[in-house]
């Protein structure tokens, strides 16, 4: 057994064989796979999940109602296997979403103990996955005098034997469990509860970010090469950064603000970067000696140790992590409209096109969004901040969550294939990026997938773990950054919209691979051969990479050898960055105190074990200084 992200690795779970009938009758919830292997076995998997906790929700207290889809055609950048070639070209197509993928609703009364300040958690169940979002269900069932009977005659299903008992609503989207078993009816439901409890797990929940209280969010070099960016827009963007690491390198009391509010870490964060950068571990050694001495930035130790930090946020600044105003917010599609289809009414999207609703935002701001993984300029979201109407009442949602509309907007495609359960979306009112991003916004359509995936249910399973495990997303975004790249060079040279659009194209190509790639441990896509298109494409543009790709191309070894400078947004934060230095009125050599002087003569108590380890210390220096000669 294999969990999505699993397979991408290559990673499979074994297990002994005298517990594999039991484990396997358990996990496949009485089903038989009739579908192809990679969907039943990302599927079956579900229960696999690390959880920080668990919650319970009543079997009958849930309320099934049909998934709503979207359809309307708009103009995008089409990607499609034709005559066994994939091809792009700008069209009319039409476009259908699914405005509530992999999303629940769930009663305020719920988040009670560890959840009560929490806005939405991600649940697991065997063939069941959801991001449930907090809601006050059973106020808005009573407000508007809804029945047990009005639901069923809407179609709707539960084993709850009255509206009361509700306490979630959710789509055959997230019960994974029909998509081997059949359409949403009475027998099929009955039959996923017998084979489940009313324990579900707790995978995440929202939270801010890790920067400045959650005040601010770390960017991305695909982010911000996709924006259009001058040499002086750059410099303007960097210049906060530039101020922050002057102040954490002159002030020993800023640096302790830096490890312990500005970037602080948090015990449960998936991706504690300090952790990985090794000098969390360092920074609680070097607090104890700051509290200790306020002359202790004068030895040698603090002043390699604020080397290595100003280092480490000079490297963070080339790979384009800067820290913008915003947050990461995870995506709540169409909620307020779930609550109009319960209630009967006729569903009107509360969101118009280009409208979002975040309160970690003011109402109107104009607001730039991307969610990774982030491709070409088509995905970048251009909104402004609604936070109007009263229905937003019947939710508790937080800074967290932003709320989006997905009914005759192409806002799924745009975001590179998201869905609603718990994708997560960069959201920054900083002025000069919007205003930037606003002024190519319209050469640039969404990039369409119009790739049909195809079942396979002949596949071994080794066959399929090899494939699946053949990663190739981190190529494909860094071929992508390359073409965005010779883009934004040849419009910043003269040329025109007619002259880039075959460029875009093939980076449109790029954008739709990406979520075939991601996608390949859920579906299969025989008909198309990613490797074969990339190296068509990086035999097509066999072009020096972009100088900021020295940063980028170790983790991927794309096989770049040749850089040149380009007029994008990337090469200009390398270069600027480069160039920041602090050598200017810098002494070339110092002089620094021992540890043990700044101290003064106090050096040990009168306790025995501290002489032996002061004896031990000096005794372990004595020997380095000798290996050093």
């Amino acid at each position: 057994k294999r969990s999505a992200g699993s397979s991408r690795e290559g990673n499979c779970l074994f297990i002994d064989e005298r517990l594999y009938k039991y484990m396997t009758k358990w996990s496949e919830c009485g089903l038989k796979p009739k579908s192809d292997l990679a969907s039943w076995e990302s599927y079956r998997a579900l229960s696999l999940s690390s959880i920080k906790g668990t919650i319970e929700i009543p079997l009958n207290g849930i309320l099934y109602v049909p998934d709503y889809k979207s359809s309307f055609t708009d103009e995008v950048v089409s990607v499609e296997m034709q005559d066994g070639k994939l091809t792009a070209q700008t069209k009319q197509t039409q476009i259908t979403n699914d405005i509530w993928d992999g999303e629940s609703l769930l009663d305020e009364s719920l988040f009670k103990g560890n959840y009560a300040d929490k806005h939405m958690l991600l649940l697991r169940n065997k063939f069941f996955k959801s991001c449930a979002f907090k809601t006050r269900l059973q106020k808005w069932i009573k407000d508007k005098c809804i029945t047990l009977a009005d639901l069923k005659a809407r179609g709707f299903k539960t084993l709850a034997t009255d509206a009361s008992q509700i306490l979630m609503v959710t789509t055959p989207n997230s019960l994974k469990y029909l998509k081997f078993a059949g359409e949403l009816n009475d027998k099929n439901i009955r039959q996923w509860s017998e084979n489940v409890n009313s324990t579900f797990g707790v995978v995440k929940w929202d939270k801010r970010t890790r920067y400045f209280g959650g005040k601010l969010v770390q960017s991305s070099y695909q982010f911000l090469n996709t924006i259009g960016l001058n040499k002086q827009q750059v410099e303007s963007l960097l210049q906060p950064s530039f101020d922050y690491i002057s102040y954490v390198r002159k002030d020993m009391d800023f640096m302790r603000f830096h490890f312990t509010e500005a970037y602080a870490r948090e015990n449960d964060d998936e991706e504690n970067q300090q952790a990985k950068e090794g000098l969390a571990e360092r920074a609680d050694v070097i607090f104890k000696l700051i509290y200790d001495s306020p002359f202790f930035d004068q030895t040698a130790l603090y002043n390699n140790f604020k080397n290595d930090v100003v280092s480490s946020l000079k490297e963070k600044l080339r790979r384009g992590h800067i820290l913008l105003n915003g947050t990461n917010a995870t995506l709540f599609g169409n909620g307020a409209e779930l609550l109009q289809y319960i209630a009967g009414e006729e569903i009107t999207s509360e969101l118009k096109n280009g409208q979002i609703r975040c309160e970690r935002f003011e109402n109107g701001a104009k607001l730039l969004c991307t969610r990774s993984p982030h491709i070409t300029m088509g995905n970048l979201y251009l909104v402004e901040n609604n936070l109007d109407g009263e229905i937003w009442d019947y939710f508790d949602l937080g800074e967290n969550i932003v709320c989006v509309n997905a009914i005759g907007e192409n806002i799924q495609q745009r975001l590179n294939g998201c869905d609603y359960d718990s994708d997560t979306m960069l959201i920054t009112d900083d002025k000069l990026l919007v205003e930037a991003a606003e002024k190519h916004n319209h050469l640039f359509k969404v990039p369409v997938c119009g790739i049909v995936s195809v079942g396979n249910a002949s596949n071994a399973l080794s066959e399929l773990d090899h494939k699946t495990s053949e990663n190739k997303i981190g190529e494909i975004v860094n071929l992508s950054q390359k073409l965005n790249s010779l883009i934004w060079d040849k419009l910043n040279n003269g040329a025109s919209a007619e002259d880039i659009l075959p460029i875009y194209e093939d980076v449109c190509k790029l954008a739709v691979l990406s979520g075939l790639e991601i996608d390949k441990a859920k579906r299969a896509y025989d008909n198309v051969n990613i490797g074969r298109e990339l190296n068509a494409l990086r035999k097509k543009y066999n072009e020096p990479a972009p100088i900021f790709f020295r940063e980028i191309d170790e983790p991927y070894r794309t096989g770049e050898k040749q850089y040149a400078f380009y007029n994008t947004a990337m090469d200009y934060v390398y270069k600027t960055v480069k160039a920041f230095h602090f050598r200017k009125g810098k002494a070339k050599t110092k002089d620094y105190e021992p540890i043990s002087r700044i101290f003064g003569n106090k050096t040990t108590s009168d306790n025995a074990t501290d002489y032996r380890h002061r004896d031990k210390i000096i005794e372990i220096c004595d020997e380095y200084k000798m290996r050093l000669g």
